[in-house]
């Protein structure tokens, strides 16, 4: 979303119907609604309104998409999305900061309440926690550097190859930084804009082209990498038979593109290998295993949501056990005003010990339900929701 509309965005969805706190997180690859209301499936209801009023329906993969998390479960998510953990590539570098920036979005626009500033606050910490104690950024490999990874184990190597890489962005920009780096004999940018596509291109010494010589680049490349900001398909099929006529070795195309750039239709031409994000996932989870103990980042991570569950769940009871202590201890004082004057045989010191035994029995019989209270709590359980705010993730 452009950042001049996300303040409005913002404050419209706060003033949907559920809703009192709301952020937006959008990266290249997720945009989620975190919304803390009264009535959950009511703020549920507003962010899945607020998708179907900007994507146009496009059939059951667009429905699978769609995510929803709710209490105990948002907060792990927030957590893991943090700390890196729920990233395609684990550990990757830029989301911190973009959930950095999206807290301080909502709360410039006045969108953030107590729910999601101690929810974005704990999940920040957790998040730099993770980083500082298992340095998941040593393993943690950008999208475009995961591409290229996967570029270099199909073609065996990427020394002495030529590399087109499609769309002059941050994500084009890194791609073919990662080309040069992996040893690529020639890299070439595409994009809409020539002169963007210069700007990168003279960093490296790679060469430029217009979008419409992506067909006559094809034929020359061993590899194509494609993202671009479009947001739909920009190479179709057709083009790449055409670019592919009379051609010997094979050629691999990865679309790195959100939504995609590439019709996957081009999957069936015969020669070419066309991968897509879902293809780098499973790779970089299992790289990131090996090389750092995602396990151990994982136990990491739940033992700060256990944390925060306890936290949260003291608070939303606090004022509940305050409550039923105060009116113990009003019906002890009442209870015992009337027996006093049968009493007046007491001195103070056995009054003091009649008072304490009847203190200790109203504790008693206060710790099983109090106890019970703030098991259901961490639990999110029914009949809390007058005590505190739920947490919504959908997405």
């Amino acid at each position: 979303m452009d950042a001049a509309a996300l303040p409005g965005a913002l404050r419209a969805m706060r003033g949907r119907e559920g809703v009192d706190e709301a952020v937006l997180l959008s990266t290249c690859n997720r945009v989620e609604w975190y919304l803390a209301g009264r009535e959950p499936r009511a703020a549920v209801a507003a962010a899945e309104a607020f998708f179907a009023e900007r994507i146009a329906p496009s059939g059951d993969r667009q429905a699978s998409a769609a995510r929803v998390a709710i209490g105990n479960d948002a907060v792990r998510h927030a957590f893991r999305v943090a700390s890196g953990l729920d990233s395609m590539v684990v550990g990757e570098s830029q989301i911190l900061g973009q959930v950095r920036a999206a807290f301080a979005a909502g709360r410039a626009a006045g969108t953030v309440g107590p729910s999601l500033d101690a929810l974005f606050r704990s999940a920040l910490a957790a998040g730099r926690r993770v980083r500082r104690e298992m340095d998941v950024s040593r393993f943690a490999a950008s999208v475009p550097s995961a591409a290229v990874a996967h570029a270099g184990r199909l073609l065996g190597s990427l020394a002495g190859r030529r590399v087109l890489v499609v769309g002059a962005g941050k994500m084009g920009k890194t791609t073919v930084r990662a080309m040069v780096d992996a040893g690529a004999n020639a890299v070439v940018v595409a994009n809409r804009t020539v002169e963007t596509a210069r700007d990168i291109a003279a960093v490296v010494g790679a060469e430029i082209a217009s979008l419409d010589g992506v067909g006559a680049e094809l034929a020359r490349a061993d590899v194509a990498i494609v993202s671009t900001g479009a947001p739909g398909i920009i190479l179709d099929a057709a083009a790449v038979v055409a670019a592919c006529h009379g051609r010997r070795t094979p050629l691999v195309i990865i679309d790195i593109a959100v939504p995609r750039n590439v019709d996957p239709a081009v999957g069936c031409v015969p020669g070419v290998q066309l991968y897509d994000i879902d293809d780098l996932i499973e790779p970089s989870r299992q790289q990131g295993a090996g090389a750092t103990g995602l396990r151990q980042a994982e136990a990491l991570v739940e033992e700060d949501v256990q944390a925060f569950l306890r936290a949260r769940a003291d608070r939303k009871v606090a004022p509940l056990i305050a409550e039923a202590r105060a009116d113990a201890d009003a019906i002890l004082e009442r209870e015992w005003n009337r027996a006093r004057g049968r009493l007046a045989s007491l001195d103070d010191g056995e009054e003091a010990v009649v008072r304490a035994v009847l203190r200790r029995v109203a504790n008693k019989l206060l710790h099983r339900p109090i106890a019970t209270l703030l098991a259901a709590a961490k639990a999110g359980g029914p009949g809390l929701d007058s005590a505190s705010d739920d947490v919504e993730d959908a997405r």
